[in-house]
């Protein structure tokens, strides 16, 4: 599959394929389903200071693993066919993701404030035209390691090994990034780090009311 970023409908996210150095703040235009970085806020606006209406939350484990989409076995007794340092991802829906972030910390402005300037930005350089291919991005995950896995399709099967050759025995284990693939299936795309990176954002178009439509 052709590496690009992907919205993760249900979830209200963006997965961040291409690792790209997305910051809050960011405007992206849309074309032919890739993020395309257009300006940031700040261009427009050096003297306003995003931070004021930023906040970080805590760090904490973001987990992707809806039944509806995807189900999970471990090595082992419960699933003979695989080994104990393996994990296996049965997606049942096609554009389904499964997961686990470790460490994440959320980093969310508050748009609200800047809306006024917002709506100048757009109209000064034509975005409102081409209303759903111009994004704001006022979310971004930050990660110190993780496992995300992207399925473009439905019934598609994928086994991931521990590299180090430690028993798998739980979601929370894919946190850790030290992971590779055994087997797939179908297509599918990854984030699969050991280091600090930016797996997740969100973003929002204006609708013709200018009212945000956010993403996924």
């Amino acid at each position: 599959m052709h590496r690009m970023n992907k919205i993760l409908n249900g979830h209200k996210y963006v997965a961040n394929f291409l690792d790209a150095p997305v910051r809050v703040g960011m405007v992206y235009r849309m074309d032919d389903r890739q993020f395309i970085p257009a300006i940031h806020f700040n261009d427009a606006y050096p003297d306003i200071d995003l931070n004021r209406w930023t906040a970080t939350g805590s760090p904490g484990e973001v987990k992707f693993n809806s039944a509806k989409e995807v189900s999970i076995a471990f090595g082992g007794s419960a699933a003979p066919d695989i080994g104990k340092t393996e994990v296996q991802l049965k997606f049942k829906r096609k554009h389904s993701v499964a997961g686990v972030l470790h460490d994440a910390v959320t980093e969310h402005l508050r748009y609200q404030n800047i809306i006024k300037q917002l709506k100048e930005l757009w109209i000064e350089n034509a975005f409102d035209k081409y209303r759903k291919d111009y994004l704001f991005v006022f979310d971004v995950v930050y990660a110190a390691s993780g496992t995300l896995i992207f399925s473009e399709e439905r019934n598609n099967d994928v086994v991931l090994r521990h590299v180090l050759g430690e028993e798998v025995k739980r979601l929370s284990d894919l946190g850790s990034g030290l992971f590779e693939y055994v087997s797939n299936s179908k297509r599918t795309l990854e984030i699969i780090r050991t280091v600090a990176h930016r797996p997740l954002f969100k973003a929002f178009y204006f609708r013709q009311n200018w009212q945000p439509e956010i993403l996924g």
